[in-house]
């Protein structure tokens, strides 16, 4: 077995549950009028509100980019504007009812199609593949801070 044969693996079957779990909220987010982008922001607001600035380093887009995005959920009724209590100048954007339902109706089809696949493993497996994925995702994110 050649060094490397592992990881080969590793990255086809990472790149397969990829393309899944993005066929998935693309057919959950498409006839709700969301976009993958739209999704992501949504996600990352149902975490916790935050500037448009905060966002646009989370896609690595422009200020100026995420500003338009928004926008368009503000007047899709997904999400709201509101100013930041600690600087008047800074907007803070929060989802809504609305982005909260479309989110958790996506989310829930997500849930749907890994579950079966999931609970699968046993309960030990299920545990040991979630830490070392957890594990993998920290220790990725370091080899790209690294690199800054």
């Amino acid at each position: 077995m050649k060094e490397t044969e592992n990881l080969e693996r590793f990255i086809d079957a990472v790149q397969y549950v990829g393309r899944m779990l993005k066929r998935n909220v693309r057919d959950q987010a498409s006839p709700q009028g969301i976009t993958k982008t739209q999704w992501f922001i949504l996600r990352h607001l149902w975490k916790k509100p935050c500037t448009i600035g905060e966002l646009a380093g989370k896609l690595e887009v422009r200020s100026s980019s995420m500003s338009q995005m928004i926008d368009r959920m503000e007047l899709a009724g997904l999400v709201q504007r509101t100013t930041d209590p600690q600087d008047g100048r800074t907007k803070i954007v929060m989802l809504n009812d609305a982005g909260k339902n479309h989110l958790e109706m996506i989310t829930n089809a997500g849930v749907e199609l890994l579950f079966d696949p999931f609970s699968k493993f046993s309960k030990e497996e299920q545990q040991l593949v979630v830490e070392l994925l957890e594990r993998f995702k920290v220790n990725l994110s370091a080899t790209f801070e690294d690199k800054k």
